[in-house]
């Protein structure tokens, strides 16, 4: 049985002023200063029983304001990163009287600390628990914890209140930002330690109903968009489904990888594949014929570097330097291994005595917050920042995007190529330093 769904019969509702709250939290050092639309707190509002007054404010791109009228405050965590805000966020409204539920990918990771801050904590999928929660708050009888006992079934999955956002402010020079997309859930590939998603979401792959796809993509404003699914290569005919229905949309599209077979690449890049974010862990020949098929296929690459590992000691910062100048891969984020609560890694870390603090507003990617294996956390640190320097030395993240841009034009039956056609303004010029809007999700 799910904790805190259990209930006797109650009196009636009485409706809820609810607001969601986005927290804010450290970018990047180096990182385009670009902010997407949140995907979490859509889904929560879209999952809110009727009868009930919404509104979701992103401290991303505005204050919040915590005088705001308000009966129950719901905090969505897509990173641990942002738990510093959440909390003192709950603080606030909770020194007013109004509960505070705190939720989303990241709450399970300091779950006691969450607790003392907040009236309920929901670990785990959103739907069929939250409708509850605002049963329960609505009744005056919040329970502690809330926690689905499995994942959601595909069909469960709302359609976002992308409504609720003043979507106009997620832009740059005036160009709207990637809208999120998820068609799929779960993931059963074992890539790593530090990943939080089969925990949370399971290992089972999930994907939508092509109907449920088809008509959100009828829904978004916005000609590009993230394919946020943590890795669509785990089913071909998932991606044979969804590219095509992509390309009928008019979207062009960047996501996490794809299959690596060439009828998939041929069909992605058909449809509107506009760049993949390719994990990078280290120098490989595999990888280097990875990116060289993409590449052939018009689809363009960013890196996700991670530095940090146990197989990594001081020389990996040139070899993945070289590596990435070499295979002309794109564009590049460099970002430092971060073990996140919850994780194998966190708990192998810990009891190793390599934990350095539990900071957890420095558990973004920026700092080294552990003891490397075969380095200095120093070194680590100082790496990172060198790969940003050199990597982008000659070429800046803004000219970077804009040579993607301009090789993406020119492809024919791209949805992108009409965009462009339609907004000339759209393809930057060139540039020496700024910021560019796109970049991986954060």
């Amino acid at each position: 049985m799910a904790e805190g769904l259990t209930r006797a019969a109650a009196p009636p509702l009485r409706p809820l002023q609810i607001r969601l709250i986005f927290p804010a939290w450290e970018r990047l050092e180096f990182q385009s200063r670009y902010v997407f639309p949140p995907l979490g707190v859509t889904l929560v509002a879209a999952l809110t029983p009727p009868g009930h007054e919404v509104s979701i404010s992103d401290e991303n791109i505005a204050p919040v304001d915590a005088e705001a009228p308000a009966d129950l405050v719901g905090i969505s965590l897509l990173m641990v990163s942002q738990l510093p805000r959440a909390l003192a966020w709950a603080d606030r409204f909770r020194a007013r009287g109004v509960p505070v539920v705190i939720g989303g990918i990241s709450a399970g990771c300091a779950l006691e600390l969450a607790g003392r801050h907040a009236d309920a904590v929901v670990v785990g999928e959103a739907e069929g628990v939250w409708e509850q929660v605002v049963r329960d708050a609505a009744q005056g009888r919040l329970q502690p914890l809330y926690r689905r006992p499995s994942p959601a079934r595909p069909g469960e999955i709302p359609l976002p209140r992308r409504d609720l956002l003043d979507i106009d402010r997620y832009a740059y020079r005036g160009v709207r930002m990637l809208e999120l997309l998820e068609t799929s859930r779960g993931c059963g590939e074992r890539c790593s330690e530090w990943c939080l998603i089969p925990s949370v979401h399971g290992r089972r792959f999930r994907p939508r109903p092509a109907r449920a796809i088809a008509e959100e993509l009828g829904r978004m404003r916005g000609e590009r968009l993230y394919l946020v699914d943590v890795s669509p290569q785990q089913s071909a005919a998932h991606e044979r489904r969804l590219f095509p229905a992509l390309r009928d949309a008019g979207k062009a599209w960047v996501g996490n990888p794809i299959s690596d077979r060439p009828d998939i690449l041929k069909l992605a890049s058909r449809c509107g594949c506009w760049y993949v974010y390719q994990p990078v862990l280290g120098p490989s020949p595999a990888l280097a014929q990875r990116i060289r098929r993409l590449r052939e296929q018009g689809i363009g690459v960013e890196a996700a570097v991670v530095l940090g590992g146990d197989h990594q000691g001081p020389d990996i910062f040139q070899r993945l330097l070289d590596f990435l100048l070499q295979n002309q891969v794109d564009m590049a984020e460099f970002s430092i291994l971060t073990p996140i609560p919850g994780s194998p890694l966190f708990e192998r870390l810990r009891q190793e005595g390599r934990l350095l603090h539990e900071d957890w507003g420095r558990y973004n990617g920026a700092h080294a917050v552990f003891r490397p294996a075969r380095m200095t956390a120093e070194q680590l640190s100082e790496g990172c920042r060198y790969l940003w320097r050199e990597y982008y030395r000659h070429e800046t993240q803004p000219a970077r995007m804009s040579r993607l841009f301009r090789r993406l034009q020119g492809r024919p039956g791209d949805p992108l190529r009409q965009l462009c056609a339609q907004a000339p303004g759209l393809i930057p010029a060139p540039v020496s330093g700024g910021e560019v809007p796109w970049g991986p999700v954060r």
